[in-house]
């Protein structure tokens, strides 16, 4: 399946996500937006990550290219390079959609606010009482700061203008932990909002094995994410020398 010409093209960042990615990738095949591409950006997985987006060639206009495992920041700067799209879609490979109308409407949110950068609402799946306290917390707190001259937006969706995210230099890989945040407040003020009329699905796989309880010994993602965030507000939005990181690839998988 080809299109010379699609109007999204769908980035994401791998690094031995064999389990996951199939789950995403069945979700774009059922997307009733059909002019787009993905782009499967590998950071040289070991354990069958080509072989899972090598089974969905004749069902997507799709294409699987090596970058270095050096983040997902350059997974999705190696990705977007190669993109023809007018729009970038950003998603993560454990990420999952529901929505068939998905990509459709979150485009159409995107070009009816004129925002030339938009995100979506979001849900954990298989979230606890907990965890869905957490995510109304983080949310909204997102939901706020995108009225404010440094907005932000997670990795596991984000969608810009191609030649925003190409005059803004992508991601800044010499961040290793919040280069999403970095990203969408750099160009916020070119137009940034939440659709909300449509949604997507977070893999808490990552968040549940760092730790989410305040009691975890040691630096949990939740604890990570907050103390990222208060370094951001304090040193001029600059994540660039921040002492957190983000250890690409490491996290285990489970069985589907």
């Amino acid at each position: 399946m080809t299109d010379s010409n699609p109007e999204v093209t769908v980035v994401i960042p791998a690094y031995n996500e064999a389990t996951y990615v199939g789950r995403l990738l069945e979700a774009l095949v059922q997307q009733n937006h059909k002019s787009f591409e993905v782009i499967v950006s590998d950071a040289q997985s070991s354990d069958g990550t080509e072989k899972v987006v090598g089974n969905y060639k004749d069902k997507l206009n799709i294409q699987l290219v090596q970058s270095p495992p050096k983040g997902p920041a350059a997974g999705r700067n190696v990705g977007a390079a190669l993109a023809k799209g007018e729009w970038l879609l950003f998603m993560d490979a454990d990420d999952d959609i529901k929505d068939p109308n998905f990509v459709d409407m979150l485009v159409g949110g995107a070009e009816t606010h004129n925002w030339q950068t938009a995100t979506a609402k979001y849900y954990y799946l298989d979230a606890n009482l907990i965890e869905k306290i957490g995510r109304h917390i983080n949310y909204y707190y997102t939901k706020l700061l995108a009225h404010s001259k440094h907005p932000v937006a997670p990795g596991w969706c984000i969608l810009t203008k191609r030649k925003l995210f190409e005059q803004n230099n992508g991601f800044n890989e010499k961040i290793q932990f919040g280069e999403d945040y970095d990203y969408v407040s750099r160009v916020g003020k070119h137009g940034f909002g939440f659709v909300e009329s449509t949604h997507y699905y977070v893999d808490l796989r990552r968040a549940r094995e760092e730790g989410l309880s305040l009691r975890e010994e040691g630096l949990s993602l939740f604890i990570k994410g907050i103390k990222n965030e208060v370094y951001r507000h304090t040193h001029g939005y600059n994540l660039e020398k921040n002492p957190y990181k983000y250890e690409f690839g490491k996290h285990k998988h489970r069985d589907k």
